[in-house]
């Protein structure tokens, strides 16, 4: 038998595999995982991003600017209805990111997401990594 914790592991790992922004059908399988309301809190910003249509576009955003991006997955930790995973990030910036045009430098930072699941589906989510390392690493900022 397998317990919702279980179930809701399954999610995160299918969500940060399957629905990782280069793979082909990433948005297939966030249509699949995310309900049509999801909230997104991205790095602590002060408005998340509200509803899968508006997700799906940034998420496209960010990754148009890392096209070789892969991760590597760390631990995962799940409770309850909520499941928390930690990856490191590496790729190089080869198109435009938050407004920046492409440095042609690599980044590698750590990064932590929590995804909150109710009945299947991803409801919310909390994405923080170091937006100030990443910049630092591309040159745009001063260390």
């Amino acid at each position: 038998m397998t317990t919702l914790i279980e179930k809701n592991k399954a999610i995160a790992l299918r969500f940060a595999q399957d629905g990782w922004g280069i793979q082909s059908d990433w948005r297939g399988v966030w249509d699949e995982l995310m309900s049509a309301d999801v909230v997104y809190h991205f790095n602590s910003a002060a408005e998340p991003i509200v509803g899968l249509d508006a997700n799906k576009a940034f998420n496209e955003t960010l990754f148009q600017g890392f096209p070789d991006i892969y991760q590597r997955m760390g631990d995962i930790v799940a409770e309850n209805d909520k499941v928390v995973y930690r990856t490191t990030i590496q790729g190089t910036h080869t198109g435009n990111f938050l407004g920046t045009p492409p440095t042609g430098k690599s980044v590698k930072v750590n990064d932590f997401t929590l995804l909150q699941i109710a009945d299947g589906k991803i409801v919310e989510w909390w994405y923080e990594c170091n937006l100030l390392e990443v910049m630092q690493q591309l040159g745009l900022v001063s260390a």
